[in-house]
């Protein structure tokens, strides 16, 4: 058989984790292609949190691919990735949301994930900021952990060009070029790449790639919103555990000694693909007034858990895009309608916590190998015909966002 070529399109850590894995694991030329630099699009707005108990079962194998990636990345480049394996804790205060989170534990149990239930009083002692007042336990994931997203991307891209990946920055791709229902091609502003497979990892510009080859991927971009307070040594440190707290619609995180919190905001924002800008440097979802706003309206539930929140140094407030499907899981495998395209994206906000399992399944697919786990549930098509500009499908990303409990 004669060699394969893949093209890549898109940096973020999908795409460059696809561009690892493809290059690591089997003999085709691989060449990613970027528009602007890695790392460079939503991946640099990330929140970056890896959680590996997950509500949804077939979303853990590929974060639990993840880690190991990054394992293997720092021995073949010999450098550190920067990885705070700080553990996370899912804290309870209600009947609900302790029974979900019970319900997580036994789903760690069956990925032999490592965890413990504790008390208030030992949650406070990991956790000084947290009132404990109304906390009952909480369940402390113990392998959980964040890094910066970008240095996950660029150490992916870093380890693909050791095993031969080609790496072409400010390429914008214009087209996917296919005849007779096969791929033949990208198009790009400099020219064209003849290649036999792309893989369509653009993230929130997917589906004006693939569109025009009747290719609906069933996501919508979606706003996503966290804040960093100022810094505070007394409360906040880099070693502290991970925090999700199912009642507030809140996680949060360290950043050095300032807290990185997100709330989800009950109205979701969605903007229609075609209204994206080329880059994201500059672009914004969201003005002062209306990020005040929400924390203003929306913040109440974190502050029963944070009573210092409504008084504490707002530094900055981030803004970027996810890219949600209806029911907050993935989208990755096979085209429906042409020959050699794959779809890597919608990832519902774990794009970076799923990276590694993204690359691992896309490279099986390419190499005709035996996957590592089912995909079944993020089948392009389990939503039937839909249209991904359409506004009442965007609303419904949006929603499940809105609605989304886990880190």
């Amino acid at each position: 058989m004669d060699k394969k070529k893949v093209v890549i399109i898109g940096g973020g850590t999908i795409g460059t984790g696809v561009a690892y894995y493809v290059s690591k694991m089997g003999k085709a030329e691989v060449i990613l292609v970027d528009r602007d630099y890695i790392g460079s699009g939503n991946t640099s707005s990330a929140a970056s949190l890896i959680t590996l108990a997950r509500s949804k079962k077939s979303i853990v194998p590929l974060v639990k691919e993840t880690i190991t990636a990054i394992e293997e990345m720092e021995v073949l480049l010999n450098e550190p990735s920067g990885v705070m394996k700080v553990g996370s804790i899912h804290v309870a205060a209600s009947d609900a949301t302790e029974k979900n989170i019970r319900g997580l534990m036994k789903i760690a149990d069956e990925f032999d994930l490592n965890y413990e239930w504790l008390l208030p009083n030992q949650i406070k002692e990991k956790l000084p900021w947290v009132d404990i007042e109304n906390v009952r336990g909480g369940a402390f994931m113990k392998d959980d952990c964040y890094l910066e997203s970008t240095v996950l991307a660029n150490n992916y891209a870093k380890a693909a060009i050791k095993y031969g990946t080609e790496i072409k920055q400010y390429t914008t791709v214009e087209k996917i070029l296919h005849t007779n229902g096969k791929i033949t091609g990208v198009k790009t502003q400099d020219g064209i790449i003849e290649c036999d497979m792309v893989v369509d990892a653009a993230g929130a510009w997917s589906n004006l790639l693939s569109m025009p080859m009747n290719e609906a991927i069933p996501m919508a971009p979606v706003r996503s919103i966290y804040w960093l307070t100022g810094k505070r040594p007394e409360l906040f440190n880099a070693n502290q555990p991970i925090a999700i707290f199912p009642d507030a619609s809140t996680y949060c995180r360290p950043d050095g000694e300032a807290l990185l919190f997100g709330i989800r905001d009950k109205e979701g924002v969605h903007i229609n693909p075609k209204e994206l800008p080329n880059n994201m440097l500059g672009f914004k979802m969201i003005d002062d007034e209306e990020h005040w706003n929400i924390l203003m309206n929306e913040g109440d539930g974190f502050q029963k858990f944070f009573p210092e929140f409504q008084d504490m140094e707002i530094a900055h407030c981030i803004s970027g895009i996810s890219t949600y499907t209806p029911d907050a899981s993935l989208t990755v495998g096979k085209s429906n309608y042409v020959e050699g395209l794959y779809i890597a994206t919608g990832c519902s906000g774990a794009g970076v916590a799923t990276s590694g399992g993204y690359g691992r399944i896309i490279a099986e697919l390419i190499y005709n190998k035996p996957l590592f786990t089912e995909i079944e549930s993020f089948s392009i098509n389990r939503f039937g015909n839909i249209d991904p500009f359409d506004n009442d499908f965007r609303q419904q990303c949006a929603d499940a966002r809105s609605k989304k409990k886990e880190g």
